[in-house]
């Protein structure tokens, strides 16, 4: 992938995980919701195995991720993860010893795959924290728009990106700090 052309990233896997536990820690703990504009394939999975994989390993340190739902809120994202499932021994060697351990890299008691309008526009209804990772990545089009236009406004909710934001998109106006966007007119 060339996405970052020859920037270099420094953060090692568990690095990049923690940096993200600590900047959605606050917002679950005091009720909100966590929307991250996440590609529908490779990120989105990418994302969905290293929660797991932390919690596996680090059960302490994410105790405030305890019974907070977690939502893939993409119909794509939901197909490829439903496809990366069943090519499991397509994954590396860290991920198959990890399935050979008896876990399953992408999937988790807490996690609730929306596949319907219906289900995904009751989320921004549902009371309680949560976190809605849905796409387009660069909040372009789909579902994340929905979902932006449900909590951009809120102090109790933040947005979370974890992928690259070209200039001229939506994610790229919030990265770069806008005070004001349009959504849906």
């Amino acid at each position: 992938e060339s996405t970052y052309g020859g920037r270099l990233h420094k953060e090692n896997d568990e690095e990049r995980i923690i940096k993200f536990l600590d900047a959605i820690r606050p917002t679950l703990q005091s009720g909100g919701n966590v929307v991250i504009p996440s590609f529908a394939v490779g990120r989105t999975q990418e994302l969905i195995y290293d929660l797991n994989k932390y919690r596996d390993n680090h059960p302490d340190e994410v105790k405030f991720l305890d019974n907070i739902p977690v939502y893939v809120d993409s119909p794509l994202a939901i197909n490829a993860t439903e496809i990366f499932g069943k090519n499991m021994d397509c994954f590396n060697e860290e991920t198959r010893a990890y399935i050979e351990s008896g876990k399953h890299p992408l999937d988790f008691n807490e996690l609730i795959f929306t596949k319907t309008p219906e289900e995904s526009m009751a989320l921004n209804e549902k009371p309680g924290a949560k976190i809605i990772i849905s796409a387009s990545g660069m909040c372009e089009a789909g579902r994340i728009k929905h979902h932006l236009k449900h909590n951009l406004w809120k102090e109790s909710s933040v947005i979370v990106f974890v992928g690259y934001q070209a200039e001229g998109t939506l994610g790229r106006q919030l990265v770069d700090g806008a005070e004001k966007v349009k959504i849906y007119g």
